[in-house]
């Protein structure tokens, strides 16, 4: 089952572009200049040191995508790359999926990441007929938290130590949301 999103607008200032028609210098310029800022919460940084390593990224992404396992999609806000949003550990047997998403640090606190996640969701509860989203979320990552609950997810539970970041286990926040909520 290949699990792909419209390519379009979400609104007046936000695109999801499919990774296929994102450049893959950009991206990776986009997270060495935020290497810092998210290397506090995404355990894959010390992965990506080159622009080869978004490429590859790419490529992986594309088959997992041709598997109907995730769909990653750049974030274009007032058409300027500022982050990934997509689906990962999609589920088709049991109807469901999990959202991923990083914005850069200076484009936070615009509500991108809430509006993508917003798109995302109604895509899978209506086009996709998937029954349940979840987004796990370091403990600590108050801004990335409060997308989920502004959104309306349930907070299931923590994942002790769930997530290995460079030097030490992270305890993750499971949120979900079910279509019918």
């Amino acid at each position: 089952m290949t699990f792909t999103v419209a390519v379009g607008k979400v609104d007046e200032e936000i695109t999801l572009q499919d990774l296929a028609h994102i450049d893959a210098d950009e991206l990776f310029t986009l997270v060495d200049r935020n290497r810092a800022y998210l290397r506090q919460w995404l355990p894959w940084l010390d992965l990506t040191q080159t622009a080869d390593d978004s490429r590859a990224l790419f490529r992986r992404q594309q088959t997992k995508a041709d598997e109907g396992l995730s769909m990653l999609y750049g974030i274009e806000y007032r058409d300027e790359l500022c982050g990934i949003a997509g689906f990962r550990g999609i589920d088709a047997v049991n109807r469901n999926c999990e959202i991923a998403y990083w914005v850069s640090e200076d484009r936070q606190g615009r509500g991108i990441v809430t509006r993508c996640v917003q798109a995302l969701i109604t895509y899978a509860f209506t086009t996709r007929e998937l029954i349940r989203v979840t987004i796990p979320v370091a403990v600590d990552n108050h801004k990335s938290r409060a997308i989920p609950e502004r959104l309306g997810f349930a907070r299931e539970g923590i994942l002790r130590e769930a997530v290995w970041l460079y030097d030490h286990a992270v305890d993750v926040v499971l949120y979900a949301l079910l279509r019918k909520d």
